[in-house]
Protein backbone atom coordinates (compact mmCIF):
# COMPACT_ATOMS: atom_id res chain seq x y z
CA UNK A 1 0.00 0.00 0.00
CA UNK A 2 2.72 2.33 0.69
CA UNK A 3 4.35 1.66 -2.61
CA UNK A 4 1.23 2.46 -4.36
CA UNK A 5 0.63 5.40 -2.21
CA UNK A 6 3.99 6.97 -2.99
CA UNK A 7 3.92 6.04 -6.76
CA UNK A 8 0.91 8.43 -7.02
CA UNK A 9 1.38 10.58 -4.17
CA UNK A 10 4.80 11.23 -6.95
CA UNK A 11 3.08 11.29 -9.91
CA UNK A 12 0.35 13.96 -8.34
CA UNK A 13 3.61 16.31 -6.98
CA UNK A 14 4.57 16.24 -10.90
CA UNK A 15 1.26 17.02 -12.17
CA UNK A 16 1.53 20.00 -9.74
CA UNK A 17 5.01 20.81 -10.71
CA UNK A 18 4.06 20.94 -14.64
CA UNK A 19 1.28 23.05 -13.87
CA UNK A 20 3.32 25.48 -11.84
CA UNK A 21 6.14 25.16 -14.90
CA UNK A 22 3.41 26.14 -17.26
CA UNK A 23 2.31 29.23 -15.08
CA UNK A 24 5.73 30.41 -14.61
CA UNK A 25 6.70 29.98 -18.35
CA UNK A 26 3.37 32.37 -19.42
CA UNK A 27 4.71 35.00 -16.79
CA UNK A 28 7.54 35.04 -18.52
CA UNK A 29 6.34 35.88 -21.56
CA UNK A 30 8.16 38.55 -23.21
CA UNK A 31 5.72 42.11 -22.72
CA UNK A 32 5.63 43.90 -26.11
CA UNK A 33 4.41 47.40 -26.78
CA UNK A 34 3.30 48.56 -30.09
CA UNK A 35 1.99 52.43 -30.73
CA UNK A 36 0.11 53.10 -34.06
CA UNK A 37 -1.47 56.18 -34.88
CA UNK A 38 -4.28 57.33 -37.73
CA UNK A 39 -6.71 59.95 -38.57
CA UNK A 40 -10.43 59.42 -37.38
CA UNK A 41 -13.07 61.03 -35.42
CA UNK A 42 -11.37 64.81 -36.96
CA UNK A 43 -8.59 64.17 -35.41
CA UNK A 44 -4.91 62.14 -35.19
CA UNK A 45 -5.83 59.03 -32.72
CA UNK A 46 -2.61 56.91 -31.48
CA UNK A 47 -3.24 53.64 -29.67
CA UNK A 48 -0.21 52.53 -27.44
CA UNK A 49 -0.91 48.29 -26.48
CA UNK A 50 1.34 46.47 -24.40
CA UNK A 51 0.88 42.50 -23.48
CA UNK A 52 3.00 39.56 -23.79
CA UNK A 53 1.97 38.66 -27.73
CA UNK A 54 4.11 39.19 -30.30
CA UNK A 55 4.58 42.78 -32.44
CA UNK A 56 2.95 41.71 -35.05
CA UNK A 57 -0.15 40.57 -33.79
CA UNK A 58 0.31 43.87 -31.41
CA UNK A 59 0.62 45.66 -34.72
CA UNK A 60 -3.06 44.46 -36.20
CA UNK A 61 -5.05 44.68 -32.93
CA UNK A 62 -3.81 48.22 -33.12
CA UNK A 63 -4.96 48.81 -36.38
CA UNK A 64 -8.24 47.38 -35.88
CA UNK A 65 -8.77 49.63 -33.45
CA UNK A 66 -8.08 52.27 -35.25
CA UNK A 67 -10.17 51.13 -37.77
CA UNK A 68 -13.18 50.40 -35.17
CA UNK A 69 -13.14 54.41 -34.42
CA UNK A 70 -13.19 55.01 -38.17
CA UNK A 71 -16.11 53.37 -38.36
CA UNK A 72 -17.65 54.83 -35.83
CA UNK A 73 -16.90 58.16 -37.44
CA UNK A 74 -19.06 56.81 -40.60
CA UNK A 75 -22.30 56.18 -38.25
CA UNK A 76 -21.43 59.60 -36.63
CA UNK A 77 -19.81 62.21 -38.40
CA UNK A 78 -22.51 65.10 -39.14
CA UNK A 79 -20.22 66.12 -42.66
CA UNK A 80 -21.04 62.24 -44.26
CA UNK A 81 -24.35 62.40 -45.76
CA UNK A 82 -24.28 58.63 -45.57
CA UNK A 83 -23.87 58.65 -41.79
CA UNK A 84 -26.79 57.76 -39.40
CA UNK A 85 -26.24 61.17 -37.56
CA UNK A 86 -26.72 62.97 -41.13
CA UNK A 87 -29.78 60.69 -42.26
CA UNK A 88 -31.69 61.21 -39.07
CA UNK A 89 -30.93 64.74 -39.58
CA UNK A 90 -32.16 65.04 -42.93
CA UNK A 91 -35.31 63.19 -41.70
CA UNK A 92 -35.96 65.98 -39.31
CA UNK A 93 -39.60 66.88 -38.77
CA UNK A 94 -40.54 63.19 -40.18
CA UNK A 95 -40.85 59.42 -39.16
CA UNK A 96 -38.27 57.62 -37.31
CA UNK A 97 -35.34 56.51 -39.01
CA UNK A 98 -33.49 52.76 -38.54
CA UNK A 99 -29.75 53.64 -36.98
CA UNK A 100 -26.90 51.13 -35.79
CA UNK A 101 -26.64 49.63 -32.39
CA UNK A 102 -23.90 51.92 -31.77
CA UNK A 103 -25.68 55.22 -32.73
CA UNK A 104 -28.27 54.67 -30.86
CA UNK A 105 -26.10 53.69 -27.11
CA UNK A 106 -24.18 57.15 -28.07
CA UNK A 107 -27.63 58.97 -28.60
CA UNK A 108 -28.98 58.01 -25.65
CA UNK A 109 -25.89 58.41 -23.26
CA UNK A 110 -26.17 61.99 -25.08
CA UNK A 111 -29.90 62.65 -23.76
CA UNK A 112 -29.15 61.32 -20.07
CA UNK A 113 -26.30 64.37 -20.31
CA UNK A 114 -28.55 66.85 -21.90
CA UNK A 115 -31.18 65.71 -19.27
CA UNK A 116 -29.03 65.84 -16.29
CA UNK A 117 -27.19 69.36 -17.49
CA UNK A 118 -30.65 71.09 -18.35
CA UNK A 119 -29.34 71.52 -21.84
CA UNK A 120 -25.93 72.99 -20.96
CA UNK A 121 -24.91 69.95 -23.46
CA UNK A 122 -27.33 69.22 -26.15
CA UNK A 123 -27.07 66.67 -29.15
CA UNK A 124 -29.41 69.08 -31.04
CA UNK A 125 -27.21 72.06 -31.29
CA UNK A 126 -26.31 71.00 -35.30
CA UNK A 127 -28.04 73.73 -36.79
CA UNK A 128 -26.36 76.50 -34.62
CA UNK A 129 -22.89 75.18 -34.91
CA UNK A 130 -23.24 74.80 -38.63
CA UNK A 131 -24.31 78.57 -39.10
CA UNK A 132 -21.58 79.66 -36.84
CA UNK A 133 -19.02 77.27 -38.91
CA UNK A 134 -20.14 78.92 -42.01
CA UNK A 135 -20.01 82.09 -41.10
CA UNK A 136 -16.34 82.09 -39.09
CA UNK A 137 -15.26 80.25 -42.40
CA UNK A 138 -15.95 83.34 -44.26
CA UNK A 139 -14.48 85.90 -40.96
CA UNK A 140 -17.99 86.93 -39.90
CA UNK A 141 -20.07 86.17 -37.26
CA UNK A 142 -23.87 85.14 -37.47
CA UNK A 143 -26.51 88.31 -37.01
CA UNK A 144 -28.85 88.31 -33.50
CA UNK A 145 -31.86 87.15 -36.16
CA UNK A 146 -29.49 84.24 -37.37
CA UNK A 147 -28.49 83.34 -34.51
CA UNK A 148 -32.51 82.93 -33.08
CA UNK A 149 -33.45 81.44 -36.15
CA UNK A 150 -31.25 78.33 -35.64
CA UNK A 151 -31.52 78.99 -31.64
CA UNK A 152 -35.42 77.86 -32.61
CA UNK A 153 -34.28 74.37 -33.66
CA UNK A 154 -31.99 73.07 -30.62
CA UNK A 155 -34.07 71.48 -27.81
CA UNK A 156 -32.95 67.95 -26.91
CA UNK A 157 -36.60 67.55 -26.43
CA UNK A 158 -37.03 67.25 -30.18
CA UNK A 159 -35.07 63.74 -30.25
CA UNK A 160 -36.85 60.41 -29.81
CA UNK A 161 -35.24 57.42 -29.80
CA UNK A 162 -37.37 53.86 -29.93
CA UNK A 163 -36.02 50.44 -29.14
CA UNK A 164 -34.49 48.83 -30.29
CA UNK A 165 -33.03 50.79 -33.05
CA UNK A 166 -34.56 53.75 -34.60
CA UNK A 167 -34.68 57.50 -33.89
CA UNK A 168 -35.69 60.98 -35.09
CA UNK A 169 -36.04 64.74 -34.52
CA UNK A 170 -39.61 66.17 -34.52
CA UNK A 171 -38.33 69.74 -35.17
CA UNK A 172 -38.82 71.03 -39.04
CA UNK A 173 -34.76 71.99 -39.41
CA UNK A 174 -33.25 70.70 -36.41
CA UNK A 175 -29.63 68.65 -36.70
CA UNK A 176 -27.78 66.23 -34.50
CA UNK A 177 -24.05 67.21 -33.64
CA UNK A 178 -22.41 64.41 -31.63
CA UNK A 179 -18.99 66.12 -31.64
CA UNK A 180 -19.30 66.86 -27.49
CA UNK A 181 -20.05 63.52 -27.36
CA UNK A 182 -18.28 60.86 -30.26
CA UNK A 183 -14.90 60.84 -28.79
CA UNK A 184 -15.38 59.62 -25.65
CA UNK A 185 -17.93 56.59 -26.99
CA UNK A 186 -15.46 56.19 -29.96
CA UNK A 187 -12.39 55.88 -26.62
CA UNK A 188 -14.50 53.86 -25.07
CA UNK A 189 -15.61 51.28 -27.52
CA UNK A 190 -12.05 50.62 -28.71
CA UNK A 191 -10.85 50.24 -24.54
CA UNK A 192 -13.70 47.36 -24.79
CA UNK A 193 -11.86 46.29 -27.38
CA UNK A 194 -8.70 46.11 -27.01
CA UNK A 195 -9.57 44.21 -23.56
CA UNK A 196 -11.22 41.68 -25.46
CA UNK A 197 -8.40 41.04 -28.01
CA UNK A 198 -6.21 40.22 -24.87
CA UNK A 199 -4.50 43.62 -24.22
CA UNK A 200 -3.38 44.14 -20.52
CA UNK A 201 -2.24 47.76 -20.79
CA UNK A 202 -3.35 50.16 -22.97
CA UNK A 203 -3.58 54.08 -23.70
CA UNK A 204 -6.33 55.73 -26.28
CA UNK A 205 -5.57 58.90 -27.05
CA UNK A 206 -8.34 61.00 -29.35
CA UNK A 207 -7.00 64.45 -29.71
CA UNK A 208 -6.40 64.98 -25.90
CA UNK A 209 -9.14 62.42 -24.63
CA UNK A 210 -7.26 59.53 -22.93
CA UNK A 211 -8.66 56.40 -22.32
CA UNK A 212 -6.03 54.08 -19.72
CA UNK A 213 -6.79 50.40 -18.74
CA UNK A 214 -3.85 48.04 -17.19
CA UNK A 215 -1.20 50.42 -15.48
CA UNK A 216 1.49 51.29 -17.85
CA UNK A 217 3.98 48.27 -18.68
CA UNK A 218 7.37 48.13 -18.16
CA UNK A 219 9.09 46.23 -20.97
CA UNK A 220 10.51 42.87 -19.26
CA UNK A 221 9.19 42.98 -15.78
CA UNK A 222 5.48 42.40 -14.70
CA UNK A 223 5.80 45.88 -13.22
CA UNK A 224 3.32 48.30 -13.76
CA UNK A 225 2.58 52.17 -13.05
CA UNK A 226 -0.37 54.30 -13.34
CA UNK A 227 -0.23 56.23 -16.54
CA UNK A 228 0.51 59.87 -16.36
CA UNK A 229 -1.77 62.36 -18.03
CA UNK A 230 -0.94 65.63 -18.46
CA UNK A 231 -3.44 68.33 -18.93
CA UNK A 232 -2.44 71.12 -21.68
CA UNK A 233 -1.47 74.25 -20.27
CA UNK A 234 -3.96 76.76 -22.58
CA UNK A 235 -1.26 79.21 -23.64
CA UNK A 236 1.46 76.71 -24.21
CA UNK A 237 2.74 74.73 -26.91
CA UNK A 238 1.04 71.63 -27.51
CA UNK A 239 2.15 68.74 -25.03
CA UNK A 240 2.74 71.68 -22.50
CA UNK A 241 0.44 70.17 -19.15
CA UNK A 242 -0.23 72.56 -16.35
CA UNK A 243 -1.02 69.77 -14.03
CA UNK A 244 -0.52 66.06 -14.28
CA UNK A 245 -3.22 63.34 -13.42
CA UNK A 246 -2.58 59.56 -12.39
CA UNK A 247 -4.49 57.07 -12.79
CA UNK A 248 -4.57 53.42 -13.86
CA UNK A 249 -7.72 52.88 -15.40
CA UNK A 250 -10.42 55.46 -16.51
CA UNK A 251 -10.61 58.58 -18.96
CA UNK A 252 -9.40 61.90 -18.65
CA UNK A 253 -11.43 64.19 -20.82
CA UNK A 254 -10.72 67.88 -21.28
CA UNK A 255 -12.94 70.38 -23.19
CA UNK A 256 -11.09 73.75 -23.73
CA UNK A 257 -11.54 77.46 -25.67
CA UNK A 258 -7.85 77.09 -26.53
CA UNK A 259 -8.10 73.98 -28.74
CA UNK A 260 -10.77 74.90 -31.80
CA UNK A 261 -11.07 78.39 -32.42
CA UNK A 262 -11.42 81.11 -35.28
CA UNK A 263 -10.26 84.82 -34.72
CA UNK A 264 -12.71 87.48 -36.60
CA UNK A 265 -11.88 91.31 -35.85
CA UNK A 266 -9.79 90.89 -33.51
CA UNK A 267 -12.27 88.41 -31.25
CA UNK A 268 -11.57 84.62 -30.47
CA UNK A 269 -14.48 82.31 -30.93
CA UNK A 270 -14.61 78.84 -29.70
CA UNK A 271 -16.20 75.95 -30.71
CA UNK A 272 -17.56 74.95 -27.54
CA UNK A 273 -21.39 76.91 -27.96
CA UNK A 274 -23.50 78.11 -24.93
CA UNK A 275 -27.24 76.20 -26.54
CA UNK A 276 -28.91 78.90 -24.00
CA UNK A 277 -27.71 81.85 -25.96
CA UNK A 278 -26.46 80.90 -28.97
CA UNK A 279 -23.22 82.18 -28.59
CA UNK A 280 -19.45 80.41 -28.52
CA UNK A 281 -18.68 79.82 -24.64
CA UNK A 282 -16.35 83.06 -23.40
CA UNK A 283 -14.95 84.04 -19.72
CA UNK A 284 -12.13 83.10 -17.34
CA UNK A 285 -12.79 79.15 -17.66
CA UNK A 286 -10.30 78.01 -20.02
CA UNK A 287 -10.49 74.17 -19.62
CA UNK A 288 -12.63 71.82 -17.83
CA UNK A 289 -11.05 68.43 -17.69
CA UNK A 290 -13.78 65.21 -16.32
CA UNK A 291 -11.40 61.90 -14.54
CA UNK A 292 -13.82 58.92 -14.71
CA UNK A 293 -14.35 55.61 -15.91
CA UNK A 294 -16.82 56.45 -17.92
CA UNK A 295 -15.54 57.66 -21.16
CA UNK A 296 -18.70 58.64 -22.97
CA UNK A 297 -20.77 60.65 -20.46
CA UNK A 298 -17.45 62.33 -19.41
CA UNK A 299 -17.04 63.67 -22.65
CA UNK A 300 -20.37 65.48 -22.75
CA UNK A 301 -20.23 66.55 -18.82
CA UNK A 302 -16.81 68.19 -20.20
CA UNK A 303 -18.63 70.42 -22.86
CA UNK A 304 -21.30 70.73 -20.36
CA UNK A 305 -19.39 71.89 -17.32
CA UNK A 306 -17.71 74.72 -19.88
CA UNK A 307 -20.94 76.01 -20.14
CA UNK A 308 -22.06 75.71 -17.10
CA UNK A 309 -19.39 77.16 -15.04
CA UNK A 310 -17.31 75.63 -11.84
CA UNK A 311 -20.08 76.94 -9.20
CA UNK A 312 -22.80 75.10 -11.03
CA UNK A 313 -20.78 72.15 -12.47
CA UNK A 314 -20.36 71.35 -8.61
CA UNK A 315 -23.53 71.48 -7.98
CA UNK A 316 -24.52 68.83 -10.38
CA UNK A 317 -21.11 67.00 -9.34
CA UNK A 318 -22.62 66.41 -5.80
CA UNK A 319 -25.66 64.14 -6.97
CA UNK A 320 -23.77 62.34 -9.99
CA UNK A 321 -21.03 59.79 -8.09
CA UNK A 322 -18.96 58.74 -10.18
CA UNK A 323 -16.85 61.42 -11.73
CA UNK A 324 -14.04 63.97 -10.60
CA UNK A 325 -13.04 67.26 -12.35
CA UNK A 326 -10.25 69.97 -12.57
CA UNK A 327 -11.05 74.01 -13.73
CA UNK A 328 -8.24 75.65 -15.39
CA UNK A 329 -9.23 79.43 -15.27
CA UNK A 330 -7.37 82.76 -15.97
CA UNK A 331 -7.86 86.05 -13.97
CA UNK A 332 -7.70 89.58 -15.55
CA UNK A 333 -4.36 89.89 -14.88
CA UNK A 334 -3.64 86.72 -16.91
CA UNK A 335 -2.68 84.34 -14.29
CA UNK A 336 -3.41 80.82 -14.20
CA UNK A 337 -5.23 78.91 -11.23
CA UNK A 338 -6.36 74.93 -11.37
CA UNK A 339 -8.96 73.86 -8.95
CA UNK A 340 -9.79 70.23 -8.60
CA UNK A 341 -12.29 67.99 -6.62
CA UNK A 342 -11.08 66.89 -3.08
CA UNK A 343 -11.15 62.41 -5.20
CA UNK A 344 -8.75 63.44 -7.20
CA UNK A 345 -5.88 64.44 -3.89
CA UNK A 346 -3.07 62.12 -4.38
CA UNK A 347 -3.74 61.13 -7.74
CA UNK A 348 -3.14 65.18 -9.02
CA UNK A 349 0.17 67.04 -9.41
CA UNK A 350 0.85 70.96 -10.70
CA UNK A 351 3.42 70.67 -13.49
CA UNK A 352 7.11 71.89 -13.01
CA UNK A 353 6.32 75.59 -12.18
CA UNK A 354 2.96 75.13 -12.71
CA UNK A 355 0.21 76.84 -10.24
CA UNK A 356 -0.83 75.25 -6.59
CA UNK A 357 -3.86 72.86 -7.06
CA UNK A 358 -6.99 73.94 -5.17
CA UNK A 359 -9.35 71.30 -4.09
CA UNK A 360 -13.11 71.38 -3.43
CA UNK A 361 -14.96 69.29 -1.42
CA UNK A 362 -18.31 67.80 -3.05
CA UNK A 363 -19.79 64.99 -0.51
Amino acid sequence: MNRFFNFHSFMALCSVAGIIGVLLIRNMDPLNTVSREGFAMDTTIRVTVSAAKSVSELTSIADGALRLAAGLEDKFSMHDTASDVSVISAGAGGELVEISKETYEVLAAALDVADMTDGAYDPTIGALTALWRLKLKAGAIPSEREIADALKKVGFGSLSLSSPQSAGLEEPGAMLDLGGIGKGYASEAVRRFLREMGVTSALVDMGGNIAVMGGSAKKGSGERKPWRVGIQHPTEPRGTPICVVSLSEGAVITAGDYERFQDVDGRRFTHIFDPGTGYPVDGSLKSVTVVSNEPTQADALSTAFMVMGPARSLELLRVIPGYEVVFVTESKDGEYGVAATSGLKGSIEPAQGGPRIVFHDIW
